[in-house]
């Protein structure tokens, strides 16, 4: 085939294929109209979404830094001067500075309570009201917590938290069940170990001794190499 022919040939090919094309879209312009303009919303709002997104957690992120501020700032005496006022940024007494942390923290919790750092604000929030005894409530923020958090690392910290209000109400069995639970999730975020020594302290406590012997032998037996262990072969020396 000469040179030419074969130029010929691609030629009407192109202009074969660009007439199908041009043919296709006129007999379904609206319908490639609407795809296009629905691919165009995607685009758009799925980068605005993630731009808010971002927006959020940076805004949620500087709420929770300054209220971890807050629970570190200065402790100053009240000035007996008369007239005069507390200096910015400090407390008088550990409580009060507990009490502004504990409102800051629960701000954050409560503007944005499905980020990473209102999660995180919310477990805080929980563990100053357990630090200042108000644990009815220490244990219903905890268990907030923990639902918000799902598998992650504050929500077994915040479900250890929640077993340690309960013990300090003497609801011994409930925390009981709540720290076996944990005890048994040896993939889990926190360390089995530590979370037994808890469970055989509040098996202590509920004075069930058999329980605690248990426990603290689970830690000799399975975790020789733990730090607790020491103090496990102690306390079980002390329960024979």
């Amino acid at each position: 085939m000469k040179a030419q022919e074969r130029h010929n040939l691609k030629q009407n090919e192109i202009a074969q294929t660009t007439a199908r094309i041009v043919e296709t879209f006129a007999n379904n312009r609206d319908r490639i109209l609407t795809i296009s303009v629905i691919v165009l919303l995607i685009v758009v709002v799925g980068g605005g979404y993630f731009f808010w997104r971002q927006r959020t957690n940076d805004k949620a992120g500087a709420m929770l830094g300054v209220a971890m501020a807050v629970g570190q700032s200065q402790i100053v005496p009240a000035p007996t001067v008369p007239g005069a006022t507390q200096a910015p940024n400090t407390y008088p007494t550990e409580r009060a500075r507990q009490e502004a942390a504990l409102k800051a923290f629960q701000e954050v919790a409560a503007t944005y309570p499905s980020t990473d750092a209102g999660i995180a604000a919310q477990y805080h929030a929980a563990g100053t009201l357990l630090s200042i005894g108000r644990l009815p409530e220490a244990e219903q923020a905890f268990a907030d917590a923990a639902a918000r958090a799902g598998s992650s690392v504050y929500g077994a910290m915040a479900k250890l938290g929640r077993a340690e209000a309960m013990i300090g109400q003497t609801k011994y069995d409930d925390a009981i069940k709540a720290l076996t639970d944990l005890s048994a999730d040896r993939d889990g975020a926190l360390p089995v170990d530590g979370v037994l020594m808890e469970l055989a302290r509040a098996c202590v406590k509920a004075g069930k001794k058999q329980e605690a012997r248990a426990a603290f032998k689970r830690v000799v037996d399975e975790f020789p190499e733990s730090p607790y262990s020491q103090n496990a072969r102690q306390q079980l020396t002390m329960l024979n």
